[in-house]
């Protein structure tokens, strides 16, 4: 790391003084593309494979992130007219952890904030990603949270997810706003650190437990050995969780780079740690907690569970064999599999800015029009058709429709709010009609989460195995759901979606298969998402917000889905890049 040179203003007052920024440290803290749930920077410069060293550490990254607090800083303070400026920091273990915690810390408390950590070891306020994002929510005394983390990046890479009111991660023309800021200064001031330290993994585990009491009884977890492989940091949290349904746990504390087990797979060592521990389930993490494998030994075989098939078979399970009714909330190219059981099928664009819009719809709760504007909305009719929305009533009409159809009065509804990548939330909606008005009340006993919470989701599918259930007969296998990246910098990102636009509502051709193609977009037209339907298959594709990527989808056959996608890929590259 290289030496931080600061001036002494006064006795607990110092001034660093910023470089010019280049046009590439521009475009760093300001994208052309905004981020859809924070920003993400390569923080350390690696050695080459031919290079022998550690990673670096320059003060002009550094000072791109402090530049990003202290807009930060001063757009809360607009935004609060300098009132109750409270903020809660939290950090994953990524190697560059303690010293942003440091400088954020002083940024905000030389800016008139009471600071805010979990408590831990001196110096140190480690929560995952999911509780950070929800505590803006539990705690009524604290409104703006920045949790961070780089999430699966590699651990050269570090970043922030930013809480503001809402556990809705900051993105969109909010997000602008800050980046705009973090271009004009010239210096920060920072003054020391008093953190007031609050348990806001506890409180956010009474939730879970409290939340999990109304769904089902978790019960066969006792006395079950359990692995959980946290990949980064020891998932102290899920780990505590787990031990108060009286799970035996073992915790492997080997950190792997990246921290993604979506990626990065140890099965030989994994089959090793779960034979000594004599366990059948191994949950492994991400580095902020919010992508989960499940990895099971069922009949002396061992079977790897990626969060599409976790949670379409959780959702069938919890229909077909415990009469849930389900409001399956899912980003569009979620796994599909799950959608015959549910009572109605709502579809999102990607990322949770979209998918908390329909969980304030449903709620009531009145959503700043912005996020309703720049939000992808569509529901399911009866006849698969999906409908557009830009407000609450037409939702809410088709549920009521659809319970009085089935004779429904009163229902506590199962909310899953879910993404592909791995995020997942859990709520109950009661919905019930009034015998004098005719009306029907949507209502709910629990706190609103709406960003990536999935350790509900991680105990009831633990209990539902532990049950006896078996993931691989929940879910149709002759289906298969991947995703595929092609390289694609922001410009070309921006080119590819709007060429492909000429072929919206029309039919093309793919290596002798026609595919439907129909344009997704939120309600200020901006197309997000292009879909295209065959006959046997659902391909999307959408321009990445965490990485020079535009991400491609499908869900087709299980014989021939690698080769169309890739065919897919290619298409779309040499036509429209």
């Amino acid at each position: 790391m290289e030496d931080i040179e600061l001036e002494q203003l006064e006795e607990d007052i110092q001034i660093l003084k910023l470089p010019l920024l280049t046009e590439e440290e521009k475009n760093i803290i300001n994208p052309l593309v905004a981020p859809t749930s924070g920003l993400r920077i390569q923080i350390l410069d690696v050695p080459s494979k031919d290079e022998k060293g550690m990673y670096k550490l320059t003060n002009r990254k550094i000072c791109l992130f402090l530049r990003v607090f202290k807009a930060i800083s001063q757009q809360f303070k607009e935004m609060k007219n300098n009132q109750n400026l409270k903020i809660l920091i939290v950090t994953d273990n990524r190697p560059t952890k303690d010293i942003l915690l440091q400088y954020c810390s002083q940024i905000f408390t030389y800016d008139g904030y009471e600071v805010y950590y979990q408590k831990d070891e001196e110096g140190k306020s480690r929560v995952s990603a999911p509780y950070g994002a929800a505590s803006v929510a539990l705690y009524d005394e604290i409104n703006l949270i920045i949790v961070l983390t780089a999430s699966h990046n590699d651990l050269s890479w570090n970043g922030m997810k930013v809480y503001i009111n809402y556990p809705i991660p900051l993105s969109g023309d909010l997000f602008k706003n800050i980046s705009m800021r973090a271009l004009q200064f010239n210096e920060i001031r920072l003054k020391p650190v008093k953190p007031i330290l609050i348990d806001a993994e506890k409180k956010n585990n009474d939730y879970v437990i409290n939340l999990l009491s109304k769904v089902l009884e978790i019960k066969t977890i006792i006395e079950k050995n359990i692995v959980i492989w946290p990949y980064l940091g020891k998932a102290r949290g899920i780990v505590n969780l787990f031990k108060h349904y009286g799970a035996k746990v073992t915790l492997v504390e080997e950190e792997l780079n990246p921290p993604n087990p979506l990626k990065n797979l140890q099965e030989e060592k994994l089959q090793k740690i779960m034979t000594e521990a004599n366990s059948n389930i191994a949950l492994l993490l991400d580095a902020d907690r919010d992508r989960i494998v499940l990895y099971v030994r069922q009949n002396g075989e061992y079977f790897t569970y990626i969060p599409n098939e976790i949670y379409s078979a959780m959702h069938n399970i919890l229909a077909r064999e415990y009469g849930k009714k389900i409001l399956n909330v899912r980003t569009i190219p979620s796994d599909l599999r799950g959608d015959d059981t549910s009572f109605i099928n709502i579809l999102t664009g990607v990322g949770y800015k979209h998918l908390g819009v329909i969980m304030y719809f449903l709620l009531g709760i009145e959503v700043d029009q912005s996020k309703i504007d720049t939000a992808i909305l569509y529901f399911e009719d009866e006849n698969k058709n999906l409908i557009k929305i830009n407000n609450a009533a037409p939702l809410k009409q088709q549920i009521i429709k659809l319970m009085e159809n089935q004779n429904i009065e009163k229902e506590s509804f199962l909310m899953v709010y879910w993404e592909e990548s791995g995020g997942h939330t859990l709520n109950i909606l009661d919905v019930s009609k009034n015998k004098q008005t005719g009306k029907y009340n949507f209502t709910t006993d629990f706190t609103i989460i709406a960003d990536k919470y999935p350790v509900p989701a991680l105990v009831l599918i633990t209990e539902l195995i532990c049950r006896g259930h078996i993931i691989s007969e929940s879910i149709d296998w002759t289906i298969k759901g991947i995703n595929r990246t092609i390289h694609a910098v922001d410009e070309e990102k921006i080119k590819i979606m709007k060429n492909f636009e000429i072929n919206d509502g029309k039919k093309i051709k793919i290596d002798q298969k026609d595919y439907e193609v129909q344009a997704l977009s939120d309600n200020n037209n901006m197309i997000d998402l292009y879909q295209l339907k065959s006959k046997d298959s659902t391909l999307y594709f959408r321009p990445s917000g965490t990485g020079p990527d535009v991400r491609f989808y499908i869900f087709g056959n299980v014989e021939t889905h690698l080769d169309e996608i890739k065919s897919v890929q290619n298409y779309v590259k040499e036509n429209y890049a």
